[in-house]
């Protein structure tokens, strides 16, 4: 059994960290009294900004760190 971070966004549980996990795996949710800032969604006009002439990933940074920064906004 493995202990997770996740919260829920009004649709669905966003888990906060990579956790290897299978379709169909049962799991156990624990809902707790205490909250997480919103997170503001790109919109894909705002994603495209950051995709400078078709590179999906701007310059000096990592896919991985990029992948990070988009999910924190």
């Amino acid at each position: 059994m493995t202990s997770v971070s996740a919260y829920y966004d009004g649709s669905t549980y966003v888990v906060t960290e990579e956790v290897p996990v299978r379709q169909n795996q049962k799991v156990i949710i624990t809902l707790l009294d205490e909250y997480v800032s919103p997170k503001n969604r790109k919109t894909l006009p705002q994603i495209k900004t950051y995709m400078k002439g078709g590179r999906s990933v701007p310059d000096g940074l990592s896919t991985v760190d990029y992948v990070r920064s988009l999910r924190e906004d």
